[in-house]
């Protein structure tokens, strides 16, 4: 494959997976590996091994990384190191997802720039 295009619409007609329900994997490919999430009550997410991108799409709340507590909504875009604690927390039913996992076990190293805000 050299090419993909995902669709909100699409990912959403899925039927999410037994193991995590509120999540589909849209794109895997190498390390990379696209998908949508919906979080169910309360979000049970554990650390990732990997580095991981949410872009929301819908709905709003608060996202806690590390401790840090944040509000939320759509068009942010979060960022949480591999083996970081987090969770989304008091948001809405309609909080919807894009997660973008990359990177090897343990997270990519920081460069130069580091994180900007």
């Amino acid at each position: 494959m050299n090419g993909w295009q995902g669709t909100l619409e699409t990912a959403l007609g899925r039927t999410f997976n037994d193991e995590d329900p509120g999540y589909t994997v849209e794109l895997a490919r190498g390390t990379l590996e696209v998908g949508l999430y919906r979080p169910p009550r309360p979000d049970p997410q554990q650390p990732h091994q990997q580095d991981e991108l949410y872009f929301v799409v819908s709905g709003h709340g608060w996202f806690v990384n590390d401790g840090d507590r944040s509000e939320i909504g759509p068009g942010d875009a979060l960022f949480v190191a591999a083996g970081v604690p987090h969770r989304f927390e008091d948001f809405s039913d309609d909080l919807t997802a894009w997660v973008v996992f990359y990177g090897p076990p343990g997270g990519e190293q920081p460069g130069d720039a580091g994180l900007r805000r």
